[in-house]
């Protein structure tokens, strides 16, 4: 529309490529942004070039870093004998912050979600079964999200970590958050919590 600035209508448009952005959650950021003062809006847009143009996958475990191989991997104090899944960066960096956790991350990079076309092999899931195969911890926690995509999700890992390795542990962490929330939206407390009150998976 003629009366709408370029500007608005392209950063619109890009902002729905981002997974998870519609239209009103594109709109709602933009103009957030666009309500900071001017300072505050230069600010936030140089931290975001500067994250997206240093920030990629740790080529071990998928987290977002600003080096080849993360800080957590590669500190000689976190142990690879004990292994948490998590869907997306934001999910590691919830369990880091309860300071609770010795152990790395393997990101998945997703869910599974037939309904969004999204299958096993669209995920980082054979890289896990590499790493497994590799490091061979003790035990592998899957900390995919309370609902229904992150359920599907760590039964069908559970059943293909034990057909592999039938006698590696595989335990699931317990939320007493209700079904349906995020990790990464859960206070630190509940997601010490969850770790502790893990049950192995039977699958």
């Amino acid at each position: 529309m003629a009366f709408i600035p370029r500007e608005i209508e392209e950063s619109l448009r890009l902002l729905q490529k981002i997974p998870g952005y519609g239209e009103r959650g594109a709109a709602r950021f933009l103009y957030g942004l666009l309500k900071l003062p001017r300072n505050e809006r230069f600010e936030l847009v140089k931290v975001l070039a500067e994250a997206a143009k240093n920030l990629r996958p740790c080529k071990e475990c998928g987290i977002y870093t600003d080096r080849e191989v993360c800080e957590i991997c590669s500190s000689p104090e976190r142990s690879k004998k004990l292994l948490t899944v998590v869907e997306e960066s934001a999910d590691a960096y919830a369990v880091e912050r309860t300071g609770k956790y010795k152990g790395v991350y393997h990101v998945l990079g997703g869910r599974i979600s037939p309904l969004e076309g999204i299958g096993p092999e669209d995920l980082n899931v054979e890289t896990l079964f590499e790493r497994v195969e590799r490091y061979r911890p003790a035990e592998v926690i899957l900390a995919t999200n309370p609902n229904a995509e992150g359920e599907a999700t760590a039964s069908y890992l559970a059943r293909e970590l034990k057909r592999r390795f039938p006698e590696l542990k595989v335990s699931r962490i317990g939320f007493g958050a209700a079904f349906g929330t995020y990790l990464e939206l859960l206070e630190d407390f509940t997601v010490a919590e969850a770790l502790q009150n893990r049950r192995e998976y039977k699958p």
